[in-house]
């Protein structure tokens, strides 16, 4: 794993500084290309041919590459390429050059892997950057009409450009979401190579191509399996151990987090199975209902595995949220992000470099309650005769969330109200899904930023053919999944300068459970349907059926006590993009016990300590 800069002209003092501000991904080691038309930097943290022979920037006759990530299958490429060339390291990076000298971009089609990576060509005066499929490793870019930069993070390209100002559409989108989308950066000038992409700069012309050279959308197209379930039970298990079998490839120690969940079992398990030694990591709570680490141990005593756990208290939280903006260096409003720093830094202090995590599995199994729930919801919701729906909606505005919450002890009331009655309002499954995952409805971020954002989401419409639940996957696939949580994964681990790899985003994976029909992913109630076939084969039922809990923390709880006061310490003054004087009345609501959006104070929290650091 390791950073990646580069920018138009030659400027090796300037990539240097860029280079410094992500040290934090490759402390083994630094590197710069520059000549007239282009600068490249890397910073390298060692995981495979640890030798000075993996230097980067790594050259090849007109080709200079900067890479990022892995590609697990290399050495069979590797096999593939001898004929015709000759390897001086046993590094995947070699690999990558070279099979791009010999095949150019459809090499990509060869690579299994989790890559962000920049090739220049010193006679065609182009420099194109590459996303892997899912996008699991970040690359952001910035062109002014004449100069062009990229980067790993971007701070790096806030060194470049310190001018750079925040984008009002971006920061609505983090008030909705908690996140911001591969279209859009918190920055106006800076974008991210959307994932499954590559982006080609011209350099004397000054001017740049977007490319799609993946997609999972065109499997879905294809027709279901007709195979028996057994059938689907062991192909899916081949795969899986094949896909597991490869990011275990490493030339340092590899651990695994498991939270005891289905997803991270099946990791641990298989890897168990097949490969013995695995060191699981654990992180727990002392409030009850947020704790998972007593299910992890049991899993992890049943498997036999090497097993670490830390109780996450609020102190040590408020530690890390005090460095949160600091990791993350976009606004990011997903509070899971403080445990996974601190089970990063664990794994990180018991001699691992790399970790598996096991994300992916919700949007391509179908595990997220939501998915339901929104099904169950819309339903019901699309029965009713429109007319009487907008009357329901009209109703719940008039009797206000205070009055009706009066009437309802439900935890989280006011979000899950403000929720219902939006999607009152709508005709369409899309709508009804994106109002579940807006965590500021549009009233608030109107009355806090005096604009809403409307997204789409075109995935969701080849999902719908089949199920609307498959729609809602696949919106996850497109914007949750990279840009939150592979985002999470990612800043966490590089932290810590490890390498966070994710077994169960295997792009093959993808494309089998594209082609299995829905009622194998959900079925009578049972999400997951497939995958916890596998894992019967693996461990007993008392250890695969109990409720999904997540990995979330007591924000409620902390935020009521410890936490608070970091409220008082931001929330003061004035902000050029925010009403500060609506937030200050939530806090004060908040504070009284009445119902508010908790995430939007946390939201605003977040966003008003990364203004402080980065502007």
């Amino acid at each position: 794993m390791c950073g990646i800069v580069g920018l138009t002209g030659d400027d090796r003092a300037l990539t240097g500084r860029m280079l410094e501000t992500i040290r934090h991904r490759g402390p083994d080691d630094e590197g710069i290309y520059s000549d007239a038309g282009f600068s490249l930097g890397h910073v390298r943290l060692s995981i495979l041919d640890l030798s000075a022979a993996g230097h980067q920037p790594m050259r090849f006759d007109n080709l200079v590459i900067v890479f990022n990530g892995e590609i697990y299958n290399f050495r069979d490429i590797r096999r593939e390429l001898e004929a015709e060339y000759t390897f001086d390291s046993d590094s995947d990076t070699e690999v990558v050059l070279k099979a791009w000298h010999r095949w150019g971009s459809k090499a990509l089609d060869r690579f299994v892997g989790m890559f962000a990576f920049a090739v220049y060509d010193t006679v065609g005066r182009t420099v194109t950057l590459v996303r892997d499929r899912v996008g699991v490793k970040p690359l952001y870019y910035c062109f002014d009409g004449e100069a062009f930069a990229f980067a790993s993070e971007t701070r790096a390209l806030k060194t470049w450009r310190p001018d750079l100002s925040v984008d009002s559409e971006a920061l609505c989108e983090f008030f909705q979401y908690g996140y911001i989308s591969s279209s859009l950066s918190i920055y106006r000038d800076v974008r991210k190579v959307p994932p499954g992409h590559l982006l080609t700069f011209n350099i004397p012309r000054s001017a740049f191509t977007v490319t799609p050279y993946w997609s999972i959308l065109p499997f879905f197209d294809k027709p279901k399996f007709q195979k028996s379930e057994e059938e689907l039970i062991d192909e899916l298990e081949a795969l899986l151990i094949d896909s597991f079998s490869l990011r275990m490839v490493a030339d340092v120690p590899v651990g695994v987090f498991l939270s005891g969940g289905i997803d991270s079992s099946v990791v641990a398990a298989i890897l168990q199975r097949h490969h013995g030694g695995i060191h699981t990591f654990t992180i727990g709570f002392g409030e009850a209902a947020y704790n998972e680490a007593e299910w992890a141990k049991k899993v992890a005593a049943h498997l036999g595995t090497t097993h670490t756990e830390r109780y996450l208290g609020v102190e040590e939280a408020k530690r890390i949220l005090l460095d949160f903006v600091e990791i993350y260096d976009e606004p990011f409003g997903d509070s899971s992000g403080i445990p996974t720093t601190l089970v990063a830094g664990v794994a990180k202090e018991e001699g691992m470099k790399v970790v598996l995590s096991a994300d992916g599995g919700d949007e391509v199994f179908c595990g997220y309650e939501r998915y339901w729930v929104s099904y169950g919801i819309g339903e019901k919701i699309f029965r009713l005769p429109r007319p009487l729906r907008k009357l329901l909606a009209r109703t719940m505005e008039v009797v206000g969330v205070d009055r009706a919450s009066k009437l309802f002890r439900v935890k989280n009331f006011a979000h899950k109200y403000n929720q219902l009655g939006e999607m009152l309002k709508d005709d369409d499954w899309r709508h009804v899904y994106e109002k579940m995952v807006h965590n500021a409805k549009a009233y608030q971020t109107r009355a806090l930023l005096g604009r809403e954002v409307h997204n789409d989401e075109s995935g969701f419409a080849t999902g719908l053919r089949e199920h609307p639940m498959q729609g809602m996957m696949l919106w996850d696939y497109h914007r949750y999944l990279p840009d939150d949580i592979l985002v999470k994964v990612d800043r966490a681990t590089m932290y810590h300068s490890i390498e966070g790899r994710e077994p169960l985003l295997d792009h093959r994976i993808a494309e089998f459970m594209a082609q299995v029909p829905f009622g194998y992913k959900y079925r009578d109630g049972t999400s997951k349907y497939l995958l916890r076939r596998v894992l019967e084969r693996y461990l007993p039922s008392e250890l695969i059926d109990r409720p999904k809990m997540g990995f979330g923390i007591p924000m409620f709880e902390w935020f009521g006590s410890t936490l608070g006061e970091l409220f008082e310490e931001y929330f003061q003054g004035d902000d050029p993009l925010l009403n500060m004087d609506y937030l200050r009345e939530e806090l004060v609501r908040f504070r009284r016990g009445s119902a508010v959006n908790v995430n939007l104070l946390w939201f605003a929290l977040v966003y008003r300590m990364w203004r402080e650091r980065w502007l």
